[in-house]
């Protein structure tokens, strides 16, 4: 399955860049196909033009010799051989060729649009042909105008004097030797010309997409050989090396719960037995359950990062009372509070209702929250949990007086294995997950955290989760530790953090 996903990942990105290659490919032969089209047509016109001028050059050399085998005025001159020559083999095929000039002794010969433009540029003496691309009715043309000037032959029927009577019975120009006397104009067909560039075009391109795809199928065996098959089956190794070292975590930590339920159950028998006057054997009795606890607290964490990463975490969507959760997470969080020194008070607004959720993915959350405040509150401080339901969204606030967190560590609290700057100091190891749990389980049931903190001041973080209500059970009881208001009415700015504030010891 993963070889053939990346085989059509391949072939999707081959065959893209094919096609973007193609495109640039037609896009620039399109370009260079219709400048060597017109280079073509504008050597194929020179030599009409050449060739239809050799013909004018033939006749004007043997004209004496024509003149005196059939008389003075035979009829036969460079002009109107070559135009007739022309003529007829315009008449023979899709050419046309004909000689145009300004003043026309034959209407045939007035220039066009085009050809007047022609002329123009030669009377500048700039060049001496003219050429370019038309449209004419559905199809192109090439056309090509070359420059005929007065020659010596030229001038006893266009010189001096200008008005007499030429041999031919026309008035003479005037002309001199030199001067523009015309031009020879063809117009030639460029159908039959991009037929054959296009149908060059398209055997191109079907040999273009032959040669890519022969590629594409050789680099694809040789990926495949090479490089694919290698990193899948690398892959694969990790993959089940990371799944089993998962699972051995998995089991592993789940063993260790039960001997350390077990020490707990026997700590609470033990402190049951322990005389009111030995306080050493309470304050051992003490030490153990505190420090079981911690553990046990440390092996919850490291269970819950090994489902969540192995994604086999689902949620309960089960009825459970926020007094329940409170107390559990007193019993919990009480003992190490206490042994810290430090001040843990716990309230639950008295209108909070029955809802409807995972209540042990709550408790993770609230116990690792609590467990963060407690790590980073020195002896003598205080660390409050405050439980409420507001508009449709149940709110967790933990505050502490601790030693906060810098600015520049705020984005980073909730990423994993990462831990406050002065947790090296603190008495209390930590496994850098508990955050990261919090942020998790939040993200899971569509709800969000957020911290604020002042270095040396205290932090404050707040979870407001998205919990549907039981509907007629809210139960009006005090909350716990006088069942102080956690909000104000107007807003729930009240969870903000606070610097200071007097708690009572619990």
């Amino acid at each position: 399955m993963e070889r053939r996903r990346l085989a059509k990942k391949f072939f999707l990105l081959a065959g893209a860049v094919s096609v973007l290659v193609l495109c640039v490919y037609l896009a620039w032969s399109h370009h260079t196909q219709s400048i060597e089209n017109g280079r073509r047509a504008l050597a194929e016109a020179r030599v009409l033009s050449a060739e239809i001028g050799a013909a004018w050059d033939y006749i004007d050399a043997v004209q004496p010799q024509i003149n005196r085998a059939t008389g003075e005025t035979s009829g036969v001159y460079c002009a109107v051989a070559a135009k007739d020559i022309a003529k007829r083999f315009s008449a023979g095929s899709a050419y046309s060729i004909r000689y145009i000039r300004e003043s026309p002794r034959n209407t045939e010969d007035a220039p066009d649009s085009f050809e007047r433009k022609a002329l123009a540029v030669f009377e500048e003496g700039v060049v001496e042909e003219y050429y370019g691309l038309e449209h004419q009715g559905d199809s192109s043309v090439f056309r090509y105008v070359g420059l005929l000037e007065v020659e010596e032959g030229c001038l006893p029927c266009h010189g001096d004097p200008a008005g007499e009577e030429d041999v031919t019975g026309y008035a003479k120009e005037g002309m001199t030797e030199g001067d523009v006397a015309g031009a020879v104009s063809i117009v030639m067909p460029m159908d039959s010309i991009i037929a054959d560039a296009k149908a060059d075009l398209a055997s191109t391109v079907v040999f273009f997409c032959v040669l890519m795809g022969s590629v594409t199928l050789i680099l694809a065996l040789g990926l495949r050989t090479w490089i694919t098959a290698p990193i899948v089956d690398e892959n694969k190794k990790l993959r089940h090396e990371a799944e089993d070292q998962s699972n051995f975590l998995t089991i592993i930590t789940h063993e260790l719960k039960t001997p350390l339920s077990s020490i707990l159950a026997f700590t609470e028998l033990w402190k049951e037995r322990v005389p009111d006057d030995s306080p050493e054997s309470r304050v051992l009795v003490n030490e153990v359950e505190t420090n079981a606890r911690v553990l046990l607290a440390m092996i919850d964490n490291v269970l819950d990062a090994a489902k969540l990463e192995a994604g086999t975490l689902s949620l309960a969507q089960d009825e459970f009372d926020v007094y329940d959760l409170a107390s559990q997470v007193r019993a919990t969080m009480g003992p190490l509070a206490k042994k810290k020194g430090v001040s843990l008070k716990v309230t639950v607004r008295p209108d909070t209702p029955l809802l409807l959720g995972d209540e042990e993915v709550l408790r993770r959350i609230v116990v690792n929250l609590v467990n963060n405040a407690l790590r980073f509150t020195e002896s003598g401080g205080w660390v409050e949990l405050r439980l409420a339901y507001r508009e449709g969204r149940f709110v967790v606030c933990v505050r502490d007086n601790g030693c906060g967190i810098p600015a520049e560590q705020l984005d980073h609290v909730f990423d994993r294995f990462v831990s406050a700057p002065h947790s090296e100091t603190t008495s209390e190891g930590g496994t850098g997950l508990g955050l990261s749990i919090v942020c998790n389980f939040s993200a899971m049931m569509g709800g969000d955290v957020s911290v604020k903190s002042a270095e040396g001041k205290g932090s404050c973080f707040t979870v407001e989760l998205p919990l549907p209500a039981i509907p007629d059970e809210i139960e009006d009881i005090e909350g716990i530790d006088g069942g102080e208001s956690l909000l104000s009415e107007s807003s729930v700015d009240s969870l903000s953090f606070r610097e200071g504030g007097n708690h009572e010891s619990s």
